[in-house]
């Protein structure tokens, strides 16, 4: 029951997000940023709940040279039954692991995306908006280092739309996370993500409809590789129950995201985000 609650407040979180203002659509994918008692004391028990606010720049969408202040949320429920077992939104993302195993993770994983319209650039403007949508999947993972102090391992990660039409996205991701002194832990990783083409087309087509009112070549985007990342996060606890988090993300566009005059024209292939959340630990 208490897990069936914790899923349950946790698609209320991002079921909420849909009445927030936008965020850039990369704003923290893959961070990790932990509880603070992960740096000051691995032998706590029960539940650890954090509540983190924050914000970010981020792009204005994906693609976009133009970039904004956006909001940055953390809402994690960590230590469920065993060290490893999490929930976790960030941002708006949904991050979990319900395997009480040392090395073997498994969990669901979700996305809310606001819908791309109003946007910045005047030419991009002129597209037909793409609506807002959510995916939801499932996380799964091996660690070949576990433990409090020093983690290596790769994540697979797959989510469908169930809230649009924008298909289907696959990351594959590669994390490192160790403890630097008693009070801080950093934590790296490099991913690859594949998408569909509805979303492929969504985000970096154009359509006959859309060249002709903004003046940019008309252009397919097939499925395909969409980006290669990398991203940082550095976690200071200042005690039992506050800690800071800064992170930051760069990611490379690939292939037709890379060719679509929306980035290649108008925007840009390198998308950065770098932000700040201060957490509370109960």
């Amino acid at each position: 029951m208490r897990i069936h609650n914790l899923i349950l407040g946790c698609g209320c979180a991002l079921t909420g997000l849909v009445a927030m203002p936008a965020v850039g659509q990369q704003v923290a994918p893959t961070f990790d940023v932990p509880a603070a008692h992960v740096a000051l004391d691995p032998d706590r028990t029960g539940p650890v709940f954090t509540i983190g606010l924050g914000a970010a720049f981020a792009p204005d969408y994906e693609g976009s040279d133009d970039y904004q202040p956006v909001p940055l949320w953390n809402f994690r429920a960590g230590n469920l039954y065993h060290p490893d077992t999490y929930i976790q939104v960030l941002g708006p993302t949904l991050r979990s692991n319900f395997l009480p195993n040392d090395h073997w993770r498994l969990g669901l994983s979700g996305r809310y995306i606001p819908e791309r319209d109003d946007v910045d650039d005047d030419i991009v403007d002129e597209f037909d908006s793409v609506d807002a949508s959510f995916l939801l999947g499932v996380m799964a993972g091996y660690d070949f280092i576990a433990g409090r102090q020093r983690d290596l391992g790769i994540m697979l990660d797959v989510k469908q739309d169930v809230g649009g039409d924008i298909g289907f996205l696959g990351t594959v991701q590669g994390f490192y996370g160790t403890a630097v002194g008693k009070r801080s832990r950093l934590g790296m990783g490099i991913e690859t993500t594949w998408a569909s083409e509805d979303y492929m087309s969504s985000y970096f087509g154009v359509s006959a409809g859309d060249a002709a009112q903004s003046g940019l070549d008309q252009f397919d985007a097939d499925e395909g590789l969409k980006d290669v990342a990398l991203s940082v996060s550095y976690t200071y606890a200042f005690g039992d129950r506050w800690s800071v988090t800064g992170v930051g993300r760069y990611a490379r566009l690939l292939d037709d995201a890379e060719d679509s005059p929306v980035v290649d024209d108008r925007g840009d292939a390198n998308q950065f985000v770098v932000g700040l959340l201060g957490n509370f630990t109960f």
